[in-house]
């Protein structure tokens, strides 16, 4: 029980840090957000309805959940589309963070490890940025950056309020360099839905 504790509160420390250290290093790669009031009506919705949510170790899990996620999610060298088996191993959450800026979470963890993508959006304006973290702390090490080299997103609604459900679409592709200088590549791209809920 007490792992599981540490790991929730590892977990939320992480989104914490790479926020506010986001938040600094993507300031000019903002971009526009499509408004497609009638998204939520897309055939795949109803397929997700018919299958359960993929939960995070961390995670109350409810069986009668159904799943906030069909975005395929790759990273590596050089990304292989047709290595997809795992790829949609994911779900969706949203929550505001800071207070005025919506921060969509897809992704997974497994108490002591987790690896996605967080999607910011505020004033009809949004960046992405992948993200993976673990328990291990390994001290001096220095944060990678990470490049867009595109990104498109739509969403059913101008603004959310705590409570409200959130659709949208997702497609991106971004290079993460390390300290080292290697590259990684990140590509997402897919449906989601969830409800705004605090942080």
């Amino acid at each position: 029980m007490k792992t599981k504790i540490y790991s929730g509160l590892f977990f939320v420390l992480t989104v914490l840090i790479l926020s506010s250290y986001t938040e600094k290093k993507n300031l000019n790669q903002w971009d526009k957000v499509k408004i497609d009031y009638n998204i939520s009506k897309d055939l795949i919705y109803k397929q997700l309805d018919k299958q359960k949510e993929i939960f995070s170790a961390t995670e109350k899990q409810d069986s009668s959940k159904k799943r906030t996620s069909d975005v395929s999610y790759f990273r590596g060298k050089k990304i292989d589309l047709n290595k997809s088996e795992n790829s949609k191993f994911n779900n969706c959450r949203a929550y505001y963070f800071p207070s005025d800026t919506l921060s969509i979470n897809i992704g997974f963890s497994n108490g002591f490890a987790g690896r996605g993508f967080i999607i910011k959006y505020k004033n009809e304006k949004f960046y992405t940025e992948a993200y993976r973290y673990t328990d291990i702390i390994i001290e001096g090490l220095v944060e990678p950056t990470h490049k867009i080299v595109y990104q498109k997103l739509t969403l059913d609604k101008v603004n959310y309020k705590l409570g409200d459900s959130l659709y949208g679409k997702i497609e991106f592709k971004s290079i993460e360099t390390e300290n080292n200088g290697e590259t990684i590549e990140h590509f997402g791209k897919g449906n989601f839905r969830t409800i705004v809920s605090e942080f």
